[in-house]
């Protein structure tokens, strides 16, 4: 990749959030969205250079996507790559079907977690 090239990472994940702006989208204190990013209420990523970083399709309305946690907890069962979650949660597929944040969004939790337990299963083995 070279300085011209748009980070690949970009397309995947999509817009972020800053510490400081994922606070003021909240309502929270970076503090608290830095817990929050620690203990996996908020999908955290750090780039390259130590920036911490929210991706966006993780809030809809002003609030955290139900049910983020409990499939956060089950993909850290299978990678510490919270590069790969994001992926995960944020990659069409390709026969047109949701991602999984807007199945999760569509009330669909319990499929994805069955899924995220399967993946996690198999990144693991």
């Amino acid at each position: 990749m070279t300085e011209d090239e748009p980070n690949p990472w970009a397309r995947i994940i999509g817009p972020c959030y800053t510490v400081a702006s994922m606070a003021r989208a909240l309502g929270w204190t970076e503090a608290e969205v830095m817990d929050a990013g620690h203990t996996l209420r908020l999908l955290m990523l750090v780039s390259d250079d130590d920036v911490y970083l929210f991706p966006a399709f993780q809030l809809c309305d002003g609030k955290v996507v139900d049910g983020l946690t409990d499939v956060l907890r089950v993909l850290q069962t299978g990678t510490q790559g919270r590069w790969t979650w994001a992926q995960w949660l944020n990659t069409p597929y390709p026969d047109g079907e949701p991602t999984a944040i807007e199945k999760m969004l569509a009330g669909r939790l319990d499929e994805i977690l069955l899924e995220a337990r399967h993946d996690a299963w198999s990144w693991s083995s």
